[in-house]
């Protein structure tokens, strides 16, 4: 997206950390940053859900034993929003997002409280452990 920096060798610290947590060989995961617009679109056709979300993650793999092809959507104005809110650096909040992605892509959900709030504290421990480059 124009007009949108996040440190990208940050990110791909942080999704490489994330992507410990699958089981699989890896093929490929592909980061998408876009529009609110987009999202919209993409939350309504996958999840026949109304509305911009922050992040969708899909499998594309073939099978669930072939290595993991995936795609995962960043919704940068919700980025945007999210970083203000939680009075974080833009590049944190979008690090996070990638991160959340990476975890469904592992199989992890967070349909439930239990289950979000593991999502979360493994969120914050790969965040941690990473360390974001001048």
């Amino acid at each position: 997206m124009p007009g949108i920096r996040v440190r990208r060798r940050f990110l791909l610290d942080c999704a490489r950390r994330a992507s410990r947590h699958i089981r699989r060989p890896i093929a490929f995961i592909h980061f998408i940053l876009t529009s609110d617009r987009e999202m919209a679109r993409l939350h309504r056709t996958f999840m026949g859900l109304r509305g911009a979300t922050d992040v969708l993650s899909f499998d594309l793999s073939e099978s669930p034993h072939s290595p993991v092809e995936g795609e995962i959507y960043i919704g940068m104005n919700q980025a945007r929003q999210q970083a203000a809110f939680y009075r974080v650096p833009l590049y944190l909040e979008t690090a996070r997002l990638a991160v959340h992605g990476v975890l469904h892509l592992s199989g992890l959900d967070d349909d439930k409280p239990a289950r979000r709030e593991r999502m979360h504290q493994l969120e914050e421990q790969i965040l941690r452990a990473a360390r974001p480059s001048p």
